[in-house]
């Protein structure tokens, strides 16, 4: 709250101030999510190089692209029998694709979340789809909308996009307004 009046008193803009606000607390975020290890993290393997915290009944993990889908066959050998997701996020400014998986073990109630980087010039990843079939759809949609490739899934077609010509809709290059205006308008 002091930060907000602070920035208040010096940054005139609101809309500025806003993002200055948010992005204090994105940063105060991301330094608690990679600093501190929760117990779970520190039974996993140590050759695997993970980072993350826990909170609660979660686990958040970040791991290397190498690394990916071997944990993820870690964890499930120790119990996490349900994903339920594979997603992604765009980090332009980094030069990143964050491509993510969510699991959940009933034994305890469970949650972990296990991400990587991706290149945004070459988002390659392995498919998880030949540990839990379901991330198949997962990484299909991940695809469509991201961009982001799953080496081993063969249901990468087409799902929502069929004669789509742009860039991935939810990549930060995107610009829906200038899609819209062009597509859409008649002026």
């Amino acid at each position: 709250m002091l930060c907000h009046h602070v920035l208040k008193k010096h940054v005139n803009n609101p809309e500025k101030r806003e993002i200055l606000i948010f992005n204090l607390f994105l940063g105060r975020l991301m330094r608690r999510l990679f600093t501190r290890l929760g117990k779970d993290v520190e039974k996993l393997p140590i050759e695997m190089n993970v980072k993350g915290y826990t909170e609660g009944n979660v686990h958040y993990l970040k791991v290397s692209k190498d690394k990916y889908y071997e944990l993820a066959k870690h964890l499930k050998e120790k119990g996490f029998t349900r994903l339920l997701t594979v997603s992604s996020v765009d980090w332009k400014e980094k030069g990143s694709l964050e491509v993510y998986f969510v699991l959940h073990k009933l034994d305890g109630n469970v949650y972990v979340k296990v991400a990587t980087d991706l290149s945004r010039k070459n988002p390659v990843i392995l498919s998880l789809s030949q540990l839990w079939p379901n991330a198949a759809m997962h990484e299909r949609e991940t695809w469509e909308l991201f961009g982001a490739f799953f080496k081993g899934n063969e249901i990468l077609e087409p799902l929502f996009l069929e004669d789509w010509k742009g860039p991935p809709p939810f990549n930060k290059e995107f610009d829906w307004r200038e899609y819209v205006k062009k597509n859409y308008n008649s002026s």
